[in-house]
């Protein structure tokens, strides 16, 4: 398979799914390799397949200079279906976890998925957890982020439930109580959360009053961009992760030792994964590097000002990358990648 990727994508083990720096030992000790399959295979080629359809992109490019004025970018690609996303297949999620499928019995496993988005990503946890809950919070127009800022999506909600997820309130759901979760995920919200702090303690008390594990992804480097505040129109979170380190390894280190640590969390293991989106016309598929943390909660919570920040030397440019340049930066990569993957042998 991993060969099969390769010649046809130029989807690249060595460079999508391992480390390319060594980390201090604990971090390194705790990194769970994963490797391309089936489910990356077909979902590459589903993307080449919009990519190369002009009906489609012509649709996609009307509909999104229609709906733009109107709604925030998150809204249009909910309403036109587009720029699905791709992270793990069933089988990469269960070996990360440690399930036996055979073994597992989904009837009475419940799974709460924040910031869900369109539920692609959450799908393919279903085969796990027969109940599942989302959270999905982002304004449907410039409108309601002025006036009524605590509207949520119901385009996005909408189509969530039709899922079959049962939608809990975004800013509220840590104060649910009466319901256990086998498992709750945070992929890619952490540095989109207008407080990863906040996101950070309701999950610990959630996953604490649970006994759950809880899985956190994000891309790196970490680059904060709120697309929603309920505080306001800023698109800087209320307080930035302390993240340090000019390498992959190095900011997936820092992550476990300055933040999940002081946050009440233990590290279980880690992975590298590609955080695939459809692309468009010139760019069949866009690739983020993603690093997925399974955590637990420590109880009792340790002293969050115990020790300070570990610094592993990220220059003082690096933070004050926008998310725009970081996009760039990455299409570079992607090009190199599939401009000649996409070209007749």
């Amino acid at each position: 398979m991993p060969f099969e990727l390769e010649r046809t994508y130029g989807l690249r083990a060595d460079y999508w799914y391992r480390l390319q720096n060594l980390s201090p030992n604990t971090t390194q000790q705790r990194f769970f390799e994963s490797s391309p399959d089936n489910e990356t295979q077909k979902f590459l080629d589903k993307s080449d397949e919009i990519s190369n359809s002009f009906i489609w992109q012509t649709i996609r490019n009307l509909g999104t200079k229609m709906l733009s004025p109107i709604y925030p970018k998150t809204d249009v690609i909910g309403i036109l279906g587009s720029g699905n996303m791709f992270l793990f297949s069933e089988q990469q999620l269960s070996k990360f976890i440690g399930i036996d499928k055979s073994n597992w019995d989904a009837t009475n496993k419940t799974v709460l998925d924040l910031g869900a988005g369109n539920g692609n990503i959450t799908e393919y946890m279903r085969g796990f957890y027969n109940k599942v809950y989302a959270t999905e919070l982002s304004p449907v127009s410039e409108f309601e982020v002025i006036f009524v800022k605590k509207r949520k999506s119901q385009k996005m909600r909408n189509r969530l439930t039709s899922k079959g997820y049962t939608i809990l309130d975004a800013l509220e759901w840590a104060n649910v109580e009466g319901i256990h979760f086998d498992l709750i995920t945070a992929f890619n919200l952490i540095d989109r959360h207008y407080s990863p702090t906040t996101l950070l303690n309701d999950l610990y008390r959630a996953s604490t009053r649970s006994n759950c594990p809880v899985i956190v992804s994000l891309v790196l480097p970490v680059i904060h961009y709120v697309e929603y505040n309920p505080s306001g129109k800023s698109t800087d979170p209320d307080k930035m992760m302390q993240i340090y380190g000019q390498t992959y390894s190095e900011q997936a280190h820092s992550m476990i030792v300055n933040v999940f640590q002081p946050a009440g969390f233990e590290v279980v293991r880690w992975t590298r994964l590609p955080y695939l989106c459809e692309g468009e016309t010139h760019y069949p598929v866009y690739y983020l590097p993603d690093a997925v943390f399974l955590l637990k909660p420590i109880k009792p919570k340790p002293n969050a000002f115990a020790e300070r920040p570990v610094d592993v030397s990220i220059p003082e440019a690096t933070s004050n990358l926008n998310i725009t340049t970081l996009y760039a930066s990455i299409r570079e990569q992607s090009t190199s990648d599939y401009s000649s993957a996409f070209e007749s042998p």
